[in-house]
């Protein structure tokens, strides 16, 4: 009975031996993860290299018809090397073992064939085992270049280009307020003044071009008001639920920020800018339509 019992107790520690021994194994196989964002010139090399045979693997990801590759003959390898003929941004993630000691090296080979290592933790020493490498890579025009294409585009597309970069500065949801109230103000105020064309007409008389003129700058200025006057309360109800919030419920979110003085700013100078052009349409010019008696 002893002897059972003492057999028991002896698989049991025999057991629980393996599994830490199993555990300790898969602990030391997970790889050391790093990564590494880099900003390099098209035209310009990113070179990796070990000082041994370390690169197991290499995955990529991005434009791949730009990009220019050295692929290894074989794995495992000592270097690799990427570069983009066109402005791009690719991910890399590159796989390292030996059971030796190594070093990975990340180097910038120019166009004019200088070299040199890129700052800021460009080197990474391993004492053996797994080690994985992601980097964000993103290769930008030459500053000369972008400065022809600049100086040799249309005035279109210069307006085109400065048009994207300042509607990035509004959020989505303000473009979709613009839109709706666009879209409603612009079809119905077209049929309004379709029908107050066709209804002079019948009255032997006409709104001429000055009129008309009016009257879509007044659409335009009654839409641009009523998208501030919507931008405002949605601002001011997304302020006052969470002052409720916390106040009353004690509770603090961390909910999309709506609100922006940059937006506001802008809403409220074309409002202004459209009201001051209605006004001076109506007062200097008098282009505002006669009233039916």
């Amino acid at each position: 009975m002893y002897a059972s019992r003492l057999t028991a107790w002896l698989i049991v520690i025999a057991c629980t031996l393996t599994l830490c021994s199993a555990g300790q194994i898969a602990l030391a196989q997970q790889p050391v993860t790093r990564s590494q964002d880099i900003e390099l010139t098209v035209g310009d090399s990113l070179v990796v290299s070990s000082n041994r045979t370390s690169i197991q693997r290499i995955f990529i990801e991005g434009n791949l018809s730009d990009v220019i590759l050295k692929k290894p003959s074989r794995y495992p390898t000592d270097s690799f090397t990427i570069s983009s003929r066109n402005p791009a941004t690719y991910q890399l993630e590159l796989l390292f073992n030996n059971s030796n000691d190594y070093a990975v090296n990340l180097s910038v080979q120019t166009s004019n064939s200088s070299t040199y290592s890129i700052a800021n933790n460009s080197t990474y020493y391993l004492s053996n085992g797994p080690f994985e490498l992601d980097l964000n890579i993103d290769f930008i025009p030459r500053p000369y270049l972008a400065a022809v294409i600049a100086a040799t585009a249309s005035p279109w597309q210069n307006f085109v280009t400065w048009l994207d970069k300042f509607g990035q500065a509004f959020p989505m949801w303000v473009k979709l307020v613009y839109l709706v109230f666009g879209f409603q103000f612009f079809a119905v105020g077209g049929l309004w003044i379709t029908r107050e064309t066709s209804k002079k007409e019948a009255a032997s008389q006409r709104l001429d071009a000055g009129d008309k003129a009016f009257l879509w700058v007044d659409i335009a200025y009654k839409f641009l008001l009523a998208s501030f006057l919507a931008i405002l309360a949605i601002m001011g109800g997304e302020v006052a639920f969470l002052f409720l919030l916390r106040f009353m419920f004690l509770a603090s979110l961390n909910l999309l920020s709506l609100w922006d003085l940059f937006v506001v700013g802008f809403a409220a100078g074309i409002v202004i800018i459209a009201y001051l052009i209605r006004f001076t349409l109506e007062k200097v010019f008098d282009m505002r339509p006669m009233e039916d008696d």
